[in-house]
């Protein structure tokens, strides 16, 4: 009795079999030929000329049938194909993929789903002792760009699993390495996080399939853009400002007047435009001109004065600005700036911070 207990509760595999009937030699020749395709290059080959197929399971000799399939309008072979579990730590959360894998004459291939965001294929050569890695990336497939940051995300974590460590450059030109790949991946789940909180800020959805059209230009805007909004970070402007006619001030005699020479202080309002991935997005700045010195002051007719202002070549003028949706917050933090001006004073242009996104 415990032996057939045994028998009963055995995890021994079974081998399952078919017979096939084909519609005459020249079929069965075709046949034998696709499996030798299947065998050597690893797709899927259809079959014409198959009349029948039986099935049947054996197990410690005794051999049972499952079915008789007859009536064949399509019949295609592959290779066998088995599921591969695999856990990753993705965003500091354990979790398993399937990948799959399947043996050909001289490689092993795995991959994951064809139709995913982000679609892999290894394939480890037996004979040379290589490994290639293959990837597309499909943006189409994705409903979001929540769906776009988690696949990138996935990507990242599948190819720090296998490879942990630093990797060899790759021997062959235009190769790219796989550190490369790894920094891509990683950069740019990054990216779609950001680009992801920017949408929630300004109640927006951008369709994924525009990613493949994303030009530097749009990319800078959406990092600009969650500095300002997201981070709420003071941001320098880019510019070089240059002493003209139109740096000038008209104030009143009942004002106090600076000094020739003397440091002022200049807050105004301005709108600043992003445009990218079809969006366009219309904020209101509150900005602060620095180091802008007294140069002249002239009397109007009207008895009020002209205020000329300049700066030095030690102490360039510049313009430090916020950034926010609506003309009121934006008028808020102008009448405050001054309670605050050294974060405004010690701004840094966007590009610093932006850079800083894409270094390891």
């Amino acid at each position: 009795m415990p032996n057939k207990i045994k028998d009963i509760f055995s995890d021994d595999m079974f081998d399952m079999g078919c017979n096939i009937q084909f519609r005459d030699h020249e079929a069965c020749k075709k046949f034998l030929e696709a499996l030798e395709i299947v065998h050597t290059e690893g797709r899927t080959v259809p079959v014409e000329g198959v009349v029948a197929i039986s099935t049947k399971v054996s197990h410690e000799g005794t051999t049972f049938p499952l079915g008789d399939h007859g009536s064949i309008s399509r019949l295609v072979v592959g290779p066998a194909v088995e599921p591969v579990s695999i856990p990753l730590n993705i965003g500091g959360t354990e979790k398993a993929i399937t990948l799959w894998r399947s043996e050909i004459k001289d490689k092993v291939i795995l991959r994951n789903d064809p139709d995913s965001i982000v679609s892999f294929c290894f394939t480890f050569l037996l004979s040379e002792h290589k490994l290639t890695i293959n990837y597309t990336v499909q943006f189409e497939k994705a409903k979001n760009i929540k769906d776009v940051a988690d696949s990138f995300g996935f990507a990242a974590a599948l190819l720090a699993y296998f490879y942990n460590g630093k990797d060899e450059k790759p021997s062959e030109k235009d190769v790219v390495s796989v550190s490369n790949i790894k920094k891509y991946f990683r950069h740019y789940e990054a990216f779609f996080q950001r680009l992801q909180m920017v949408e929630n800020e300004l109640d927006l959805s951008v369709s994924p399939s525009l990613l493949k059209k994303l030009s530097r230009e749009e990319q800078q805007d959406v990092d600009e853009l969650y500095l300002l909004l997201c981070k709420k970070r003071v941001l320098r402007l880019n510019a070089q400002l240059t002493a003209t006619d139109s740096t000038t001030m008209d104030m009143d005699h009942s004002n106090s007047i600076p000094n020739i020479g003397s440091n002022i202080s200049l807050t105004f309002l301005s709108t600043i435009e992003f445009n990218f991935l079809d969006q366009t997005v219309l904020l209101h700045t509150a900005n602060l001109m620095v180091n802008a010195l007294v140069k002249d002051i002239q009397k109007n007719d009207n008895g009020t004065v002209k205020i000329l202002y300049g700066d030095t070549d030690s102490r360039p003028m510049y313009i430090a600005f916020s950034a926010f949706r609506t003309i009121e917050e934006a008028e808020q933090e102008m009448n405050n700036i001054m309670a605050h001006n050294e974060v405004y004073e010690n701004a840094l242009i966007s590009n610093v911070y932006i850079k800083e996104f894409y270094s390891d």
